[in-house]
């Protein structure tokens, strides 16, 4: 019986020294002071021509990008959208420079209109460029992203852009 008291005394004890050697505080991880955001860091992008930037609401100047669903007037104005709008986002996080001029007017939803610069380049060109954008009437905001493009409409990007597939 002593044995057994002996034995049970000296599983008490290692069991409590186990306990409170998995107990001993753990080291601080080293200190990371906080950096300074990235632009693409400070950035979201609603869709390829609206975006919010330090907590203020952006929309592209001089250039009309297809309507994400469910503003799309059709599947193909859709899928344009989800395009455009990704490669938008690829272009501000990849960009090292990014500059943005507010033109002094605001859009219908109170959205300052502001020109973008990626890297010394103007975003609305490099977007119709790239056939993803139609040039932006003075007062209009819409394009007929449904209509025939290979028609030449006013301000449709050129057919030819749209088909290089490259860009992913």
């Amino acid at each position: 019986m002593r044995l057994l008291r002996a034995t049970a005394g000296v599983m008490l004890v290692l069991a409590l020294a186990a306990g409170l050697a998995a107990c001993k505080r753990q080291a601080d991880p080293p200190f990371n002071p906080p950096r300074e955001p990235a632009f693409g860091d400070r950035v979201r992008v609603l869709n390829a021509d609206v975006f919010v930037i330090d907590g203020k609401h952006v929309r592209l100047a001089g250039a009309v990008t297809p309507q994400p669903v469910p503003d799309a007037r059709c599947w193909a104005e859709g899928l344009a959208a989800k395009q455009a709008t990704a490669i938008v986002r690829e272009m501000i996080k990849d960009a090292i420079d990014v500059r943005v001029e507010p033109t002094g007017k605001t859009d219908a939803y109170n959205r300052a209109i502001s020109h973008v610069f990626l890297d010394g380049q103007d975003l609305a060109t490099k977007l119709h460029d790239a056939g993803m954008a139609a040039e932006a009437e003075p007062d209009s905001r819409s394009f007929s992203w449904c209509g025939a493009i290979s028609e030449g409409g006013a301000g449709a990007p050129d057919v030819k852009s749209m088909m290089d597939f490259s860009r992913g």
